[in-house]
C-alpha cells in the first residue's frame, strides 16, 4: 500500500511538473513569439475567401536561417500584394498570428532569397 501510495504521488509531482513546462501561459498567446517558429512570406496573389469572410493563403515562407517552408493562413481582410509578413507558427497549431513588416525588418537570408 505505501509503494502505491509513492508512485502515485511521483506520478502526480512528475505530472504537474510537465504540466508546468509544456502549457506556459506565455506560450499559448497567439501575439507572442515563444515557442513558436518565425517565418517571412511575401504575399503573391489574391487570398481565396471561405464561407467565413476570412482569406486564405497559401505562400512559401522562410525562417531567419533561410529555409524553404509552405505554410497557409487565414486573414480578416485582403492582404496588399506584394506586401511582406511575418508567420508566427507552432508545429500543432500552424500559423497563429501574422503581421505585416518591411522589407528592412526581414532577417539578411530572407532578404537574400527574395532579391534572386
Amino acid at each position: 500500500m505505501k509503494k502505491m501510495l509513492l508512485v502515485l504521488g511521483l506520478i502526480i509531482v512528475i505530472g504537474t511538473c510537465l504540466w508546468m513546462f509544456f502549457f506556459n501561459p506565455e506560450k499559448l498567446n497567439p501575439e507572442t513569439s515563444a515557442g513558436k517558429t518565425i517565418y517571412y512570406a511575401m504575399i503573391t496573389g489574391l487570398g481565396v475567401q471561405d464561407e467565413n469572410g476570412r482569406y486564405k493563403y497559401e505562400l512559401t515562407s522562410y525562417n531567419e536561417g533561410g529555409n524553404e517552408k509552405k505554410l497557409g493562413f487565414s486573414a480578416g481582410k485582403q492582404l496588399r500584394e506584394g506586401a511582406y509578413v511575418q508567420l508566427y507558427h507552432t508545429l500543432i497549431r500552424g500559423v497563429t498570428y501574422w503581421k505585416e513588416v518591411t522589407f528592412a525588418e526581414l532577417p539578411k537570408a530572407v532578404q537574400e532569397q527574395y532579391q534572386q
